[in-house]
């Protein structure tokens, strides 16, 4: 057992008669869940301040370097139900820290910059690469998928493109933006279903749009959940702004930059992944650059 977990447990007159370690977390006798070098504290002390109880109990005081709390023993659940719990939970998260923020227009400015040259070096570089690949005779699967939906790949840059400009120039007339407390350690296992839900390793939390989440949440589960029916589950607890889907939509219709290699077999996995995932998002923005162009 780890010299430290051996103090905080004699500190705390626990006396072990079981001990595991799961990731980076010591569990003694079922009971307690120890986590060493960090300290959350604060953050549930806000958290119940906001009414937002679905964490464990926790133990930590102010001046300690490391975490305690409850351990939840959770019950096995499908992915699906377990997806769909998580998204309410975050989406009350969301609603429960929310608050406005001045908006600062040189960050606005910044992150668009950041998105368009983003967007500007991705067209460049599938070009480049269906170039190179239309002057091969003979083409990999991999190679020849590739090419057999580049056009999706286009068509999702340049939509995405028209989308940045208009938000981004609406953006520029607002005087706040909405931000939340973000989870930001988007994991199943970091959702334990037992007598209640509750939400565990909150390390890397920090205050910023609920999009951000949502987006990673999405990329990671696409697989799973339909983006229509995450849009639904998040916005039956928490609706986001026009402003926000729309920026949300960008973010998500960024494709990945796929390297083709020497292992063709890989590289027809990833590409159909990615492509799988590309086709989601297509649907839904095509549907607000269309009511995009009705406005105007």
């Amino acid at each position: 057992m780890n010299e430290k977990i051996i103090s905080i447990i004699k500190e705390r007159n626990i006396h072990p008669t079981s001990y595991k370690k799961i990731n980076s977390v010591y569990v003694i006798n079922n009971q307690f869940a120890i986590k060493l070098n960090t300290n959350n504290y604060d953050i549930y002390k806000y958290l119940i301040s906001r009414d937002f109880l679905y964490f464990p109990r926790n133990l930590t005081n102010i001046n300690d370097n490391y975490d305690i709390s409850k351990y939840i023993n959770g019950l096995k659940v499908n992915d699906d139900q377990k997806i769909n719990d998580y998204l309410k939970i975050l989406a009350l998260l969301h609603k429960k820290t929310s608050y406005k923020r001045e908006i600062d227009l040189d960050e606005i400015k910044e992150k668009y910059e950041s998105i368009n040259n983003q967007i500007i070096y991705l067209k460049n570089y599938y070009l480049k690469l269906n170039d190179k690949l239309d002057q091969e005779l003979f083409f990999s699967p991999s190679a020849y998928l590739l090419l057999r939906n580049i056009s999706l790949i286009y068509s999702i840059l340049d939509n995405s493109e028209l989308l940045l400009n208009d938000i981004y120039s609406k953006l520029k007339t607002e005087k706040s933006i909405r931000v939340s407390l973000l989870h930001n350690n988007i994991n199943l296992d970091h959702l334990i279903i037992s007598d209640n839900e509750y939400l565990v390793s909150w390390d890397k939390s920090y205050f910023d749009s609920p999009i951000y989440e949502i987006e990673e949440f999405y990329r990671k589960y696409f697989q799973i959940i339909d983006l229509s029916d995450l849009f639904k589950i998040y916005e039956s607890i928490n609706s986001l702004t026009d402003l926000e889907k729309k920026y949300l939509l960008i973010l998500l219709a960024i494709p990945k930059e796929i390297k083709l290699t020497d292992n063709t077999l890989l590289d027809t996995q990833i590409i159909n992944n990615e492509i799988n995932y590309l086709n989601k998002v297509y649907e839904l923005l095509i549907k607000y650059k269309s009511e995009m162009s009705n406005k105007t």
